[in-house]
């Protein structure tokens, strides 16, 4: 790692990734102070306006200061980039703690894990007896979840950041690759646009279907953001309505869809698009069996078919979408039910939506090029095999990203796993789901996550939340430049 050290400017470093923080955070702040606008439709919740103004003033005057110097920064390289995405995280994170300390009056450790779960889009909660609290903290909750989901950094390369280098390598350090027009700031304009009629689409559902209107804006923003942050402590069971789950299910699909079948959708104003797609394809190949096999557990404890169905397609969706919304307890469901929800949590959506877990181009990916492996050996030497999945052409060094990137995630995967039944004295099962749920940013629980979770625990979860969403490299490439700053500050090089 000293070896490493010597081929690094942290002088260099320090002032692009300062500058870039700096735009981000004048995103977030821009974030903090929509809230406000709720006390013009509940008068009685004005007085907690000043812990989303003062903080976002903050943030914004922060960032701007950070930022006085964009202008000058002429290349980003993608260290650096991952660098302040990863901070970004933490510090976004730490900044909207504010409401659930002053008006939820939760502790610092508690208010933390609930702004990471928000922004990461993930869904564990440290919050009960939802109905009891302010209007204007749930909407915060549903608020960081929508912009968390498209990301803080895409939102950031819409407003603030200028086009170029800059905004290409943090769009790719916040875990996107994917371009849908060949300008990054018209392709993130169009994302946004299409993310916003979706919402909107997904509003007016649940309102003409019996939610009310508050309730359809929050559910909507955390369904597509594949959230799963709700304003009742049933969540989705909360309502009783199969009209209700059947949109939530439509949303969370929507969410862990690439956004670029969303734009040929529109564009094409047809269908085919979704359908042609491998990933969606891939997605409905492992919702079938998983379901099947969590309705048969349940059919199993005596639910009855039609219930032990209507429970495991929901579950099912809201897990492999990485959402998190439920409609029963889990911590009641049989071992098998529990372990195929896990396994699904981990596949994840789309690449290039707002879901997360490994991701089904990744998976599909593994298992073509197992494929590809076989008929390396079984046709003549010198046959050209052509790496394609779907639309998608892989090189060799795309698949052994893949496979690296895989890896890694099962090993902290595997270790939190671990932790977590030791230290907690859980199950097997239940450890695995619970860390697969935080790591994957989907918030469906057995029952683990509380606020007497020991402060190790929720720091562990915490950490499996920020590595999951920003995909572990970003994480390691910031932990491993923070650890070659500090002897360099030390010795005041």
């Amino acid at each position: 790692m000293l070896e490493l050290g010597k081929h690094i400017n942290i002088a260099d470093d320090i002032f692009v990734v300062k500058n870039l923080i700096g735009s981000i955070l004048q995103g977030v702040g821009i974030a903090y102070l929509i809230p406000v606008l709720l006390a013009w439709f509940y008068p009685e919740e004005i007085k907690y306006v000043v812990y989303f103004a003062a903080p976002g003033a903050f943030s914004i005057l922060l960032g701007a200061w950070l930022a006085r110097h964009i202008g000058k920064i002429e290349d980003v390289n993608l260290r650096q980039a991952m660098v302040s995405a990863a901070f970004t995280w933490l510090f976004a994170s730490f900044i909207s703690v504010v409401p659930f300390m002053e008006i939820a009056h939760m502790s610092f450790i508690d208010s933390y894990f609930e702004s990471m779960s928000a922004w990461t889009g993930t869904g564990l909660t440290m919050m009960t007896n939802l109905e009891s609290y302010p209007h204007i903290v749930l909407f915060w909750r549903a608020w960081m979840q929508w912009l968390g989901g498209i990301g803080i950094v895409l939102v950031a390369l819409t407003v603030l950041i200028r086009p170029g280098v800059a905004a290409a390598r943090l769009y790719k350090a916040e875990a996107r690759s994917e371009r849908i027009l060949p300008n990054l700031v018209n392709t993130s304009k169009v994302i946004f646009q299409i993310y916003f009629i979706l919402t909107v689409l997904g509003i007016y559902l649940y309102y003409i279907n019996g939610m009310p209107l508050f309730d359809a804006v929050t559910h909507s923003m955390t369904g597509l953001g594949t959230g799963g942050m709700s304003t009742h402590d049933l969540s989705i069971g909360y309502f009783n309505s199969t009209a209700i789950e059947a949109v939530t299910i439509f949303l969370m699909i929507m969410g862990a869809v690439n956004f670029t079948v969303h734009y040929r959708m529109f564009v094409n104003k047809h269908l085919k698009p979704f359908f042609d797609d491998i990933q969606v394809r891939y997605m409905f190949f492992f919702l079938i069996p998983t379901i099947v096999l969590t309705a048969y557990s349940l059919v199993q404890v005596g639910d009855g078919v039609a219930d032990a169905l209507r429970q495991s397609v929901f579950h099912s969706v809201s897990a492999i979408t990485c959402t998190g919304f439920g409609i029963a307890d889990l911590g009641k469901y049989p071992e098998l039910g529990k372990l195929v929800l896990g396994i699904l949590m981990v596949i994840g959506g789309g690449a290039g939506s707002t879901a997360g877990g490994i991701k089904l181009i990744r998976v599909t990916l593994m298992y073509e090029s197992l494929k590809w492996t076989l008929y390396q050996a079984i046709l003549p030497r010198g046959a050209v095999i052509k790496r394609k999945v779907g639309n998608y052409i892989f090189t060799e060094d795309d698949i052994q990203e893949v496979m690296s990137f895989t890896m890694t995630y099962l090993v902290f995967l595997l270790v939190g796993t671990i932790y977590t039944m030791v230290r907690m004295g859980t199950s097997l099962v239940d450890s695995f789901f619970e860390v697969a749920s935080a790591q994957g940013n989907v918030g469906l629980s057995v029952g683990i996550t509380s606020t007497t979770l020991p402060v190790d625990m929720k720091i562990l979860l915490i950490l499996h939340m920020w590595i999951g969403r920003l995909e572990i490299f970003s994480t390691l490439v910031f932990i491993i430049s923070a650890l070659l700053l500090v002897p360099r500050v030390v010795k005041g090089r």
